[in-house]
């Protein structure tokens, strides 16, 4: 069959589509559940800007961000510095692919990576996506410790692809079993089972969340971190963090791990790493620990893949991190943490349908209980309401979706905040009258997901 120009839909086109062409084409080509779900909320919407905090709607009704995607929009949408960085990179004159010569924004990029993170690592060897780097983790634990083992967290999540569902906890697993083998799980924050798992000496590492984001903002106890990172040495396995969703200050400090002074051998950075602006992440580690893994003439090129360190995206992270330490982000995600948290805690005090509230800088949730009508209902007329009452947009934690996700770009500010929790209070106060609509939002939930 032959394919003609006027059989193809063209750029132009698809920019003007309207809603209902988008949602169509949506549905039918991409996802018809997810479609379903997005027209229940209505909130399958044709947004036509975005900037900062604010996404804007083609009717110009604006909307604030509080989930910016899943924490990797940093800094809210569009941020116009990061943008002209990636255009400045397509305007050199040099080849853009890395698999001819190389490019000297990766190296720099891999160099800010071992002057920032925990323990100094020397060697960064990047990925398009967080599943990616998991992998790369994976495959270099193994490598250089030649033992077969994994180990991980009950609850965690860290990617769908094979090898990173393999060591993610609940929910998507079971689609797809049998998983990669040798690969174990614990309770997260238990030293004595995770010590238990070690002592036959046979696990290549331990990979571990500092603070477990899909798994409902579990914060560990004090001490479990250190106390993991003492066993992995006692025992000879790697510790691996994935701070996918924790570094780049999303816990108010630069990375994660820094709160209590642990030094991972591996760290997997993405998401925030571009600001969200391009996909790249990274699986960083020491060189002691690379040769190993890779330092023979048959061994290194098994890192090689299609767009590893593309210098558009290593553009948009080397000035992300720039924003970042310049305009002091880190500090304020902080300070703007502690806020919304005290405010979360005094709404938790005027609502009993608040079961809990928690977080570690602007990671936070609210979780709710599972009276009448259910926590899944309950959270589904919340988020419904803030969306098209408020203009506001929330989400639930993935493993957890009985607890509301609160994770605003780093820049946020108090009025926006303010402007949240009187939102909340709102939709909480009239929760009651919004639970058949929850319950049937939640009904098509489980069809995603249904019990075993």
């Amino acid at each position: 069959m032959k394919i003609q120009e006027t059989d193809l839909i063209t750029l132009e086109e698809a920019l003007a589509s309207s809603q209902r062409q988008m949602v169509e084409r949506f549905s039918k080509h991409v996802s018809p559940i997810e479609a379903r779900i997005l027209k229940l909320y209505n909130t399958d919407k044709r947004f036509v800007k975005a900037e900062g905090t604010r996404i804007f709607d083609e009717q110009g009704e604006e909307y604030l961000d509080f989930t910016a995607g899943y924490g990797a929009l940093s800094l809210g949408h569009n941020p116009t510095e990061v943008l002209t960085a990636v255009q400045q990179a397509a305007n050199l004159p040099t080849i853009l692919s890395f698999i001819v010569g190389i490019h000297p924004l990766v190296g720099a990029l891999a160099e800010n990576l071992h002057r920032i993170l925990p323990g100094n690592p020397n060697i960064s060897c990047f990925g398009s996506g967080g599943a990616e780097a998991v992998e790369i983790a994976l495959k270099t634990a193994r490598a250089s410790t030649g033992k077969k083992r994994l180990v991980y967290a009950d609850g965690s999540f860290h990617g769908l692809s094979f090898g990173s569902l393999s060591v993610t906890g609940r929910t998507y697993r079971r689609y797809f079993e049998p998983l990669l083998p040798n690969c174990e799980n614990v309770p997260f924050g238990d030293l004595q089972a995770l010590e238990s798992n070690l002592r036959k000496g046979d696990v290549a590492a331990f990979i571990v969340e500092p603070v477990q984001a899909e798994g409902g903002c579990n914060i560990p106890p004090k001490g479990y971190l250190p106390g993991v990172q003492e066993l992995c040495n006692k025992y000879g396995a790697l510790l691996i963090f994935d701070e996918i969703q924790t570094g780049f200050g999303r816990t108010g400090r630069m990375f994660a791990a820094e709160h209590e002074g642990v030094k991972p051998d591996i760290t997997v950075v993405g998401k925030a790493l571009s600001a969200g602006v391009l996909p790249i992440s990274a699986s960083v580690t020491s060189f002691e620990i690379w040769k190993k893994a890779y330092g023979r003439e048959d061994s290194w090129e098994s890192l090689i893949s299609t767009f590893r360190g593309n210098p558009k995206a290593c553009a948009a992270a080397l000035k992300a991190m720039e924003i970042l330490v310049r305009d002091g982000l880190v500090e304020h995600a902080k300070k703007m943490g502690e806020y919304t948290l005290q405010r979360l805690e005094e709404l938790k005090t005027h609502h009993e349908n608040i079961k809990a509230v928690r977080g570690l800088g602007l990671l936070l949730g609210i979780e709710l209980p599972s009276g009448k009508g259910g926590a899944l209902a309950l959270s589904s007329w919340v988020i419904s309401r803030m969306w098209n009452k408020h203009h506001i947009i929330l989400g639930n934690y993935d493993h957890r979706q009985d607890i509301l996700r609160l994770q605003p770009p780093l820049n946020v500010q108090k009025e926006d905040i303010d402007r949240v929790i009187e939102a909340l209070d709102e939709a909480f106060s009239k929760s009651s009258i919004g639970l058949a609509l929850g319950a049937g939002v939640t009904a098509l939930r489980r069809s995603l997901h249904p019990p075993k």
